[in-house]
């Protein structure tokens, strides 16, 4: 019941007890009158004393980590709570902080709450909030006790031991034949001086030792630039929540990024067709890494764009003997032709097929598609639903 029905209903026994000057009327009244007094005091002291308190939790997580949240609720007031509801309105899936219970006075409360973080996104924790009432329930209310705060769950990174792209080996890798005239940092022997060899280039320990003068010789940093390209277009997708092409697909981008950057110490892109600023300029490093991660972990299919158009894009952006790494569940017959087109330029590309048949029966499958790159001699890693993805990607292409 209301609490102006309550009232209401006090008012008029109140005039009928008047009218009527029946005892049991006068007191049916008092009472009501006395309950909504002593619950509306009772009310105002519950709401005095109430404190929060949680564990500062970390702004990043990653699918698969498990979140461990400590929270307490005190009553640093002499006044008892009968009962406190604590609700948390987290959007991490799983996420249950909420909490039910009595505190007496000068009384603390502590709980923890775990979460598998097991979908990748942006999410927020909190905000939190007390709810408490009187004993009869006549009143409730609730006071805010924390606010929000985002949480960003990063992809899952498949532990790759070695990344077996073109031949077991990554292009431009490993020791070259040719000599840099400039100096590098790759010292790979000595020689004898030749008349007009710069002075600072002399090895004065092989001199002294040789009794001549010796120089030193460089060969050029075995560099590679690689550009990771996830077809996101809308009309390619199949399956759904974790079982769908798109995961699958951030999850194999994530492990190649993180293997790349860790690894082999590579400049590496990130483009991400069907989503609008989903562009990564080349970069190295942890922070180039971390910036990856997080435009992975909010990566969607938003529009509809075919992966020949995206290659047509990239075309324009890619330097001569870069890497194209591409990852499409796409079962389009046109899109091949470009990859032929970027082989004829000198670009190497690597492309990752993900059956789409696999993931949804009622999808068409890719084989046109991979008939038409092993025509043209692309190397490609095949993928179907229940795979294994690391072993497939450290087998390189077949």
């Amino acid at each position: 019941m209301r609490i102006w029905q309550i009232a209401g209903l006090t008012a008029i026994l109140g005039i009928m007890a008047v009218a009527t000057g029946w005892k049991p009327l006068y007191v049916l009244a008092y009472g009501l009158a006395a309950a909504l007094v002593l619950s509306s005091v009772w009310m105002a002291l519950s709401l005095q004393g109430i404190a929060f308190s949680r564990t500062t939790p970390v702004a990043r997580a990653t699918v698969g980590e498990r979140l461990e949240e400590r929270l307490a609720i005190e009553n640093r007031s002499w006044f008892p709570k009968l009962w406190v509801q604590v609700s948390d309105g987290s959007t991490l899936p799983g996420h249950h902080a909420g909490y039910v219970s009595s505190i007496g006075p000068h009384k603390r409360i502590t709980w923890r709450a775990r979460t598998l973080c097991r979908r990748r996104g942006r999410y927020v924790l909190g905000p939190v909030e007390a709810t408490t009432g009187d004993p009869l329930g006549l009143f409730q209310h609730s006071l805010p006790l924390a606010p929000a705060y985002p949480l960003l769950v990063l992809p899952a990174v498949l532990p790759l031991r070695t990344l077996a792209l073109f031949q077991g080996v990554l292009p431009g890798r490993g020791r070259g034949s040719r000599r840099s005239l400039q100096t590098a940092t790759n010292v790979v022997t000595v020689r004898d001086y030749v008349p007009g060899d710069p002075l600072t280039r002399i090895h004065w320990p092989t001199t002294a030792r040789h009794g001549q003068f010796m120089v030193k010789e460089f060969d050029l940093d075995p560099t590679i630039d690689a550009t990771i390209l996830i077809d996101l277009d809308t009309a390619a997708q199949a399956g759904s929540g974790d079982d769908s092409t798109e995961e699958v697909a951030v999850t194999i981008a994530a492990s190649i990024a993180t293997y790349l950057l860790r690894q082999e110490e590579l400049a590496v892109s990130l483009s991400i067709s069907g989503m609008p600023e989903g562009i990564l300029q080349l970069d190295r490093g942890q922070r180039q890494l971390d910036r990856i991660l997080e435009l992975l972990a909010v990566a969607r299919p938003i529009a509809r764009v075919s992966l020949a158009e995206a290659l047509a894009t990239e075309e324009v952006r890619l330097a001569r003997h870069s890497v194209l790494i591409i990852i499409t569940p796409s079962a389009d017959g046109d899109w091949p032709d470009a990859v032929y087109h970027l082989q004829r330029r000198g670009i190497h590309p690597l492309v990752i097929t993900l059956d789409p048949q696999s993931f949804d029966r009622n999808h068409p499958g890719n084989a046109f598609a991979l008939e038409a790159l092993r025509g043209i001699g692309a190397p490609v890693i095949s993928l179907r639903f229940g795979d294994d993805v690391a072993g497939a990607l450290e087998r390189g292409p077949r």
